[in-house]
């Protein structure tokens, strides 16, 4: 019967470092996710809203003083 109990706690501890490895995995590959490049960025301001500024190359509330908001 000892036997079976520390065949049972061995094998329950296996699958516990399995799982905690699993998670560490999976936080660090999504951890890991690259920076936006400048078009994903504006996509990504198209979708929130806003007035593309011409001088930036991003959409905001459309009241920066020193930006264009129509093309030329």
């Amino acid at each position: 019967m000892t036997d079976a109990i520390k065949h049972s706690v061995g094998i329950a501890t296996a699958a516990v470092r399995v799982g905690i490895n699993l998670v560490r995995d999976v936080v660090a590959f999504f951890a890991a996710a690259p920076d936006p490049t400048p078009e994903e960025d504006a996509l990504n301001s198209a979708i929130r809203g806003g007035e593309l500024n011409h001088r930036t190359g991003r959409f905001d509330d459309g009241t920066d003083p020193a930006g264009w908001y129509e093309r030329d």
